[in-house]
Order: structure tokens, then C-alpha cells, then sequence
């Protein structure tokens, strides 16, 4: 359902509120960038907000605040028509760049969190090799040295297949479960990484 826009800026005005409360509160500030953003689409305002949800996530070091804010950028559930291409590529360069050395691909911490968010920035930059890379590792995280609960893998693995479907543009397996990609997903050329399948083990 759509807003109207007093309903906007009286929820605006709450979040502002919220914020000036607790500004720590990674809610408040994804909420406050969100609807200037992708609801409102007040960029004059909205790209400060973003710019500085940004710099703060990567100044605390958090990988949560870091993906977090990717997501504001990259998800696609959020309209992205009005950003600024350049700025919107600059600012999900740093934050994955920021991931990535946090959260190295040869360490052993998870990855099935952060590195989807990632690949998203690598495969709308044009970089389908490095999204598919990262969305292999964080599947094979799911069976890493930390166990996952069942219920959890069962909540991930569509996506990260779904995912790694559309990257490869071609049908992937994992275990029992396969995905095959969207028709709104452009294939990755041929001369691109081979198509396999993924099994568990």
C-alpha cells in the first residue's frame, strides 16, 4: 500500500526523532535512508543520509552496518532508478572492498551473511566471475566449521541458489535443491566461468 505524503513526513518526522534518540540505532538510520531514498526519492536529502550511513558503518568496523547499507544500494527489492550511478558504484565499492577485508575469502568466518550482498554490487558492476565466486563461498560456509542449524540453511539456500543461477545463467544443484535462472537475469557469456554443478560436500 502505498503512502500518502503526509503519511510520509509524519513517519519521516518520527524517524528523525528516533534518531536524534538513539543514533546508534542501526534501525532508525536503515529506516531513515530508506524512505528518502526508495519512498520519498528525495535524493537531495536522502544521498547525505546514505553518504553518512555509509561512512559510519565502515568507521565501526561492522559487517552487519556494512551489508546493511549495501543492501540500501544493491537489493532488489528497492527501486534504485534515481541514484546517481556513479555515486551509488563509488559508495558500494568501498563498503564491499571494507567486507571483504573484514570478512577475507580465505578466512574461516561465515559468509553466507555478508557475501550475497557483496556479489549483488560485483554483478550489477558488470563482474559476474567475482558475484559467482562469492555466492560458491558462501555456500560452501554453510557447511563450514561453524555449524549452521538446519532451519537456517533451509531459509538461505533458495536464494543463494537463485542467486548463483542467475549469475551463471544456467540451472545449478545443491544437494537435492536446484534453481534455474530468472528470465529478467542476463546469461553470462560463454566465455565466462563453466557451468557445474554445486553438490553438498
Amino acid at each position: 500500500m502505498k503512502l500518502s505524503a503526509s503519511r510520509l513526513m509524519k513517519t519521516l518526522r518520527a524517524i528523525e526523532e528516533g534518531i536524534a534518540l538513539m543514533p546508534d540505532d542501526i534501525n532508525f538510520r536503515l529506516a531513515h535512508a530508506h524512505l528518502l531514498l526508495h519512498k520519498i526519492q528525495d535524493m537531495w536529502t536522502g544521498l547525505p543520509v546514505m553518504r553518512q550511513l555509509v561512512r559510519d558503518a565502515i568507521d565501526k568496523n561492522s559487517e552487519d552496518w556494512m551489508v546493511s547499507a549495501l543492501d540500501q544500494l544493491f537489493h532488489p527489492a528497492n527501486d534504485h532508478s534515481r541514484l546517481p550511478p556513479a555515486e551509488r558504484f563509488a559508495m558500494g565499492k568501498e563498503l564491499s572492498e571494507h567486507i571483504l577485508a573484514l570478512n577475507p575469502p580465505q578466512g574461516d568466518s561465515p559468509k553466507f551473511r555478508s557475501y550475497p550482498a557483496v556479489a549483488r554490487y560485483y554483478h550489477k558492476n558488470g563482474n559476474d566471475d567475482r558475484a559467482i565466486e562469492l555466492v560458491e563461498l558462501a555456500l560452501q560456509s554453510l557447511d563450514g566449521p561453524e555449524p549452521v542449524p538446519d532451519e537456517l540453511k533451509e531459509h538461505l539456500l533458495p536464494d543463494l541458489l537463485q542467486a548463483l543461477a542467475n549469475y551463471r545463467g544456467g540451472k545449478v544443484c545443491y544437494g537435492a535443491l536446484c534453481a534455474a535462472p530468472q528470465n529478467n537475469f542476463p546469461k553470462v557469456p560463454k566465455r565466462g566461468r563453466p557451468r557445474r554443478k554445486n553438490k553438498k560436500g
